[in-house]
């Protein structure tokens, strides 16, 4: 019987047992019938001699060497394939980004075009909702989202006929329920494209007022999204710095003050005091403006704060 036995009379057990520098190895198997009833145990004491001990230890320290080796040799030859396909994967996601900022861009242009003769206010709302949003430390996911939809905001006015849209004088009650109506097509349109969903909170939110008397579904305060305010905020401050055909330009003390007029009504008080602190380096930056320049900053812009994605 050996001197140490197994945990349970149906276990199988060995041990090791170092006596004199020699290696014993006691072991106990049970013995089963085909049903797995147990009959007895075989025990026994196996003699390692040091000769068969240093074989198997030079076996396995070739083996392990064999196989870091094949491991180093496989990721020298390797490295410079997946750093081909790397650098190809990146330049192709650059390009892809560049043509989804381009799209986006051409999409805003021509929704401006629609009911004007230029895409400059597009441009002037888009980089002034993102200098709020930065002012306001949005993270990062929130500023791309409010990018795509200050470009799309108005996209679904591609749905309103000429004779609502480009109508001169004020519509009637059911001409503006047919202008009211581009907020549901936008949703629409943004919602078939993977990439545009998060464009969604600002297309269908931007005439909401933080009273809750705006539309389409009369939200109010921070049940609209935060995205929309910001955006609320800096879509009306363009369209009263900007000259158009029926108005001029207003000035900055005047502005201020029809801002100052909708705080808590349509504006959020607390985004609304954060831009207002802006508003005098942001009026001499951007009021107005209409150069050929404006489109190249927007992409400067916008690409920075979607690169990232890119950079991981």
């Amino acid at each position: 019987m050996l001197p140490y036995g197994p945990p349970s009379a149906d276990d199988s057990w060995y041990s090791q047992r170092v006596i004199g520098a020699q290696l014993f190895l006691p072991a106990s198997v049970t013995l089963r019938r085909p049903d797995g009833e147990p009959i007895g145990r075989f025990e026994g004491i196996y003699l390692l001699p040091w000769p068969a001990l240093v074989r198997v230890v030079a076996t396995a320290l070739n083996a392990s060497a064999l196989v870091i080796v094949t491991v180093v040799v496989t990721s020298v030859l390797l490295c410079p394939i997946i750093a081909t396909l790397n650098e190809g994967l990146t330049k192709a996601s650059g390009d892809l980004l560049t043509a989804n900022l381009a799209t986006l861009s051409t999409l805003g242009s021509a929704i401006a075009k629609r009911d004007s003769t230029t895409n400059s206010h597009n441009f002037r709302v888009v980089l002034l909702t993102v200098r709020l949003a930065e002012a306001l430390g949005l993270p990062a996911e929130r500023i791309r989202a409010l990018i795509k939809g200050a470009f799309l905001h108005d996209i679904g006015k591609l749905a309103i006929p000429d004779a609502v849209l480009l109508k001169p004088g004020k519509l009637t009650e059911a001409e503006f329920e047919i202008m009211k109506s581009h907020v549901r097509h936008g949703l629409d349109i943004v919602n078939r494209v993977g990439w545009l969903t998060d464009a969604a909170d600002v297309v269908g939110c931007h005439h909401e007022w933080y009273d809750g008397s705006g539309y389409p579904r009369g939200l109010a305060g921070e049940d609209i999204p935060v995205v929309a305010r910001i955006f609320a905020v800096a879509d009306v401050f363009d369209a009263l710095t900007s000259r158009r055909p029926y108005k001029e330009a207003m000035p900055l003390a005047e502005t201020r003050a029809l801002l100052e007029q909708g705080r808590g009504t349509h504006f959020d008080p607390l985004i609304l005091d954060v831009f207002l602190a802006m508003a005098p380096a942001l009026y001499v930056e951007l009021a107005g403006r209409d150069d050929p320049g404006l489109e190249s900053d927007l992409l400067t812009v916008t690409h920075r704060h979607f690169v990232a994605l890119l950079q991981g």
